[in-house]
């Protein structure tokens, strides 16, 4: 099964690490029959905007531990995205830039710029239970490497909910199944689960704290937790949004990357 193709001026989940695979807002006429291409054909839908801007925290737990960070992040379309810590004191000044696929990060102790690939965006993005995988994904990619079926209905919460499967066309795939539990009535995705080939669960993803923006509904909360550690979880809060903002010139670059 195909997606329908639709506009790409989004944000990419860079932008909000991995929170637009969960936000899908089909638009649905009365009497109209909801298959699971009506939900995921109009995934871009409630994310269209040029550019945007947000302050976020970021806390991981692992067991008793427990690490808080900063960050602030720009996005411009699909393509552009970057992000810089801010706290704590190891991690400021670290900073991320995306372009396209090329993701490259600057590690102020180290005082130079690496490109991530392969191997290494598998890894563990900054200590959390994100991968830098995760946040690359895009709608598009969706669309081209999963095919997608309506399993049914099922309450979460007590929230009535559609509940989606996405089977990967690429058997090397690290999640070769998702599925997605989505509201019936604000149709925003409330959780994934990610599972390789095999069925073995390997992440799971809630978010909440459904907020309105500029007449589209959007998740300021996500919580991300990789079954592959023990008793670990880490959740984003968006402290502050603001779509279509206006970005600083220069800021998708490699020079802002090193700019102190």
């Amino acid at each position: 099964m195909k997606f329908r193709k639709a506009r790409r001026t989004v944000m990419n989940t860079f932008f909000l690490i991995g929170m637009v695979i969960l936000t899908l807002i089909p638009n649905r006429s009365p009497g109209q029959e909801l298959t699971a291409e009506a939900i995921l054909a109009r995934i871009d839908d409630n994310m269209v905007y040029e550019s945007a801007y947000s302050e976020v925290d970021m806390t991981i737990t692992i067991g008793k531990r427990v690490i808080k960070k900063e960050l602030v992040s720009y996005a411009e379309g699909i393509e552009k995205s970057f992000v810089e810590f801010l706290s704590p004191a190891r991690d400021r000044g670290t900073k991320m830039l995306k372009v396209g696929k090329v993701l490259k990060i600057y590690f102020p102790s180290a005082e130079r710029v690496m490109r991530l690939s392969g191997h290494m965006l598998k890894q563990s993005m900054m200590g959390s239970d994100f991968s830098y995988e995760d946040m690359m994904e895009t709608a598009e990619e969706l669309e081209k490497e999963y095919q997608v079926k309506l399993l049914g209905e099922e309450l979460l919460n007590d929230t009535p909910c559609y509940v989606l499967e996405l089977e990967s066309r690429d058997e090397r795939k690290t999640y070769f199944f998702r599925k997605i539990w989505v509201d019936k009535e604000k149709f925003i995705g409330l959780k994934a689960e990610f599972s390789a080939k095999s069925g073995k669960l390997l992440k799971v993803m809630i978010v909440g704290d459904i907020q309105s923006f500029q007449n589209r509904y959007y998740p300021t909360r996500v919580v991300m937790e990789d079954k592959l550690r023990k008793n670990s979880k880490t959740e984003m809060v968006v402290k502050k949004i603001q779509f279509d903002a206006p970005i600083p010139e220069g800021t998708f670059t490699e020079r802002n990357l090193m700019r102190r």
